[in-house]
């Protein structure tokens, strides 16, 4: 059970009290442009921000006590803080908190005796800005966005036409946690109406964040969240599945329960991998999905499946139900888990779900509904895992998890139980994790995990009707230090491979054997696997959260970039979402670019030097798409692309590095070893030298009417080790005349 006292909250050096008297009214504010005020007498309670121009208020409903004005340091920052106690059905306590370095605010409401249930919502506004439009995720699987306020343990977004924007939302007891209020008349943080039972100095906090800006408002509540958490993000290679692409069995791939009968499960699966050895497509991690262990027929919900797959065997493995042993099924892996790792070589992701009625577990360790709250439940599977070449465990069915197991929901302490000692089993053995079927407040649990490193942000089997849903819902991953992740699709759909890349998340296909386009893989990876990806996750434009929000679903116009010092190269990539001709745009300045930049038509291969303030014009016929490339003419004179065989052309696992001053670009090339070759590009006005400082120089062409260079680079022949992998490195010079 979670007791929280308020003063371990926060790690505080230095509290000082500004008044030894009880104040009618106090006010802080903080050096980010937030203040919030006081009224003691009545109760009347005031947060205003700078940037946006926006104030908040709300009632205790009965005059507050001891009412201090205070400051400190906690996870967050250097803060001002008001705190003061009140009658709320028995006797609690509030705080009110801006920081000096972030234009957010933390309160904190503490139950100062046991209590039956929570006393009161807090904070809660019943005055705000009026007309602001709202943007939430829905309590399904996946968190699908809405452009309504959901009232769940989700983030709420408050943005207005110039998409100056507030985000509110719980700051700790996700699972218990839930945001109430219409956005209208009121806008509330509390708990769910079932929890009870509380411990005396239980509190909860709620953060707020403000920023003139949604994707900054985002990153703003992101930080400050993950801060207070404790949370240091995971990097985009943090793990083997997010550093390598992989061949995933999820449903929507070709072998999701699903073999070839004369070779097995087993011998299918090696096959794969042994031809895609022998084609060069460097497939470096199996995902195993729910086919690999022991299941019955009974539902999440308690109705009765079916067999997986009438042509196929029946057995336990062939079910739909849930876990009855998570031990690999001998008819179907015979060398079980750590064999089909011997024999690939490949490291594995393996699938969970939920618990079964029938399981025998149930007799050994301490379940709630269909979740287990058992940290020696989770010992011994992570321990199972660690044994058999697991690097990660995906935890899929999460939301019938939290549906199904209503004391998570209820009882504090009880959903730590499950996701804390997940993570920990987890951690202690090496093992990553991936979050599936995730509800929005598994979301915000996910703040607390560094090594949650990926979580599903689509529905199964990817294609063009998850694009929306992914490219929002990856806004509230990366927030909280998760990639995101599209699921599984087939290698020849170059647009889902194209946005998979562009996540800077997970690769994996599903394709049959004989059916894998090597061409479109190495697209996105290196000889050796690596993928070449952005800096950050493709996320939507500002711009298209308020068009929707008014009713007008444009064009999805969403972006991400690679960064080498002050060069930073930009990656669009925009679809249409109506059934006719439409018109989008985008402006690069608006991607952290200035000066003049080298637009480039990744589709049409048409580059247009112009003003990074200058907008972009796009237009589409229905189901079209576009993809387009940006990056900054230098002080070199150059606009350099990088790869020109890759669609992040500008990735840092293939362009190590970029340095860039007057008259000459420095590029250091990462290449796989053994890879013979690299083809370099960018454009200039006139062909520029090109001098191999490390390796060597092949083929150099310029084109004078497109102004596009090219040219051929080869690697020096020693061998480093850059991360986990042995590479070959250039440095070569592109001098302007």
């Amino acid at each position: 059970m979670k007791l929280k006292l308020f003063f371990a909250l926060v790690i505080s050096v230095g509290l000082f009290s500004s008044s030894a008297a009880v104040a009618k009214s106090v006010r802080v504010e903080s050096a980010a442009g937030i203040s919030v005020q006081l009224d003691a007498s009545s109760g009347h309670y005031e947060i205003a921000s700078r940037r946006p121009d926006w104030r908040f208020a709300g009632e205790l409903g009965t005059p507050a006590e001891k009412a201090e004005a205070s400051h400190g340091t906690d996870r967050i920052g250097a803060y001002q803080e008001i705190h003061f106690s009140w009658r709320a059905g028995g006797p609690v306590t509030g705080s009110i908190r801006v920081y000096d370095q972030r234009p957010v605010v933390l309160f904190t409401l503490t139950c100062d005796q046991a209590a039956e249930k929570w006393p009161v919502a807090f904070p809660q506004f019943t005055t705000f800005p009026a007309k602001l439009h709202h943007f939430s995720f829905g309590e399904k699987p996946f968190a699908p966005p809405h452009f309504d306020l959901e009232t769940n343990g989700t983030p709420w977004l408050l943005f207005d036409n110039h998409a100056n924007a507030a985000l509110i939302s719980p700051a700790d007891d996700f699972l218990l946690a839930t945001m109430a209020g219409d956005g209208i008349h009121e806008i509330a943080s509390t708990l769910n109406p079932g929890v009870h039972d509380l411990p005396a100095h239980f509190s909860h906090t709620t953060l707020m964040a403000f920023a003139p800006g949604i994707h900054a408002a985002w990153q703003t509540w992101g930080g400050a969240l993950r801060a207070l958490q404790g949370k240091v993000p995971p990097a985009n290679d943090a793990d083997t599945g997010l550093r390598y692409l992989g061949y995933w069995t999820d449903n929507g791939a070709f072998y999701y329960y699903n073999y070839d009968p004369v070779l097995g499960y087993a011998g299918t699966l090696e096959q794969l991998v042994a031809r895609y050895h022998d084609e060069g497509i460097p497939s470096r991690y199996l995902q195993l999905d729910s086919w690999w262990y022991e299941k019955t027929f009974t539902g999440p919900d308690g109705k009765v499946g079916t067999t997986k797959n009438a042509r196929l065997p029946a057995g336990e493995w062939n079910r739909y139900g849930g876990l009855l042993k998570y031990e690999a099924d001998p008819a179907i892996l015979p060398g079980g888990l750590a064999g089909l790792h011997q024999k690939t070589g490949l490291g594995l992701i393996t699938h969970s779900r939920w618990i079964d009625p029938a399981s025998p577990y149930r007799k050994e360790y301490k379940v709630s509904g269909i979740a287990a709250v058992d940290p020696k439940w989770w010992d011994h599977i992570m321990g199972y895992l660690a044994a058999g070449g697991v690097f990660c465990y995906e935890q899929d069915w999460l939301s019938e998890i939290y549906y199904h197991s209503p004391e998570l929901q209820t009882t504090p302490g009880l959903g730590d139980a499950f996701a804390d000692s997940m993570a920990r089993a987890a951690r202690e053995r090496g093992l990553s994790l991936q979050y599936c079927m995730a509800l929005p407040r598994f979301f915000l649990q996910g703040s607390r995990y560094a090594h949650l490193t990926s979580i599903r942000t689509s529905d199964d089997r990817f294609g063009r009707s998850r694009w929306d849903n992914f490219l929002y819902v990856s806004q509230l991953a990366r927030a909280v230090g998760i990639w995101p992740w599209t699921d599984v699709f087939m290698s020849g759909e170059t647009n889902n491979l194209l946005i998979s890349v562009l996540s800077a998340g997970m690769v994996g296909t599903g394709d049959a054997i004989r059916r894998e386009n090597r061409e479109n893989l190495l697209r996105v990876a290196r000889p050796d696997g690596v993928l070449i990806k952005p800096d950050e996750s493709l996320l939507p434009l500002d711009s298209v959260y308020v068009a929707q929000a008014n009713g007008r679903k444009t064009p999805m116009v969403a972006w991400t970039y690679s960064d080498h010092g002050t060069l930073r190269t930009a990656y669009v990539f925009a679809y249409n979402r109506q059934q006719s001709d439409a018109e989008a745009s985008f402006v690069p300045a608006k991607f952290g670019l200035s000066g003049k930049v080298c637009v480039l038509d990744a589709r049409s291969d048409n580059a247009v030097f112009q003003s990074a303030r200058k907008r972009v014009a796009l237009s589409f016929k229905p189901g079209g798409t576009a993809y387009y490339m940006i990056t900054p003419v230098g002080r070199s004179g150059l606009a350099f692309f990088g790869d020109a065989g890759k669609y992040v052309s500008n990735g840092r696992q293939r362009i190590a590095a970029l340095d860039d001053s007057k008259g000459k670009l420095t590029a250091t090339i990462n290449f796989a070893a053994g890879e013979k070759n690299v083809l370099l590009f960018g454009y200039a006005k006139q062909a520029p030298k090109v001098v191999a400082q490390r390796g060597s120089v092949g083929n150099i062409a310029f084109d004078p009417k497109t102004r596009r260079f090219d040219a051929e680079v080869m690697p020096a022949p020693e061998v480093i080790r850059s991360g986990r992998d042995p590479v070959q490195t250039a440095v070569v010079v592109f001098e302007s005349k």
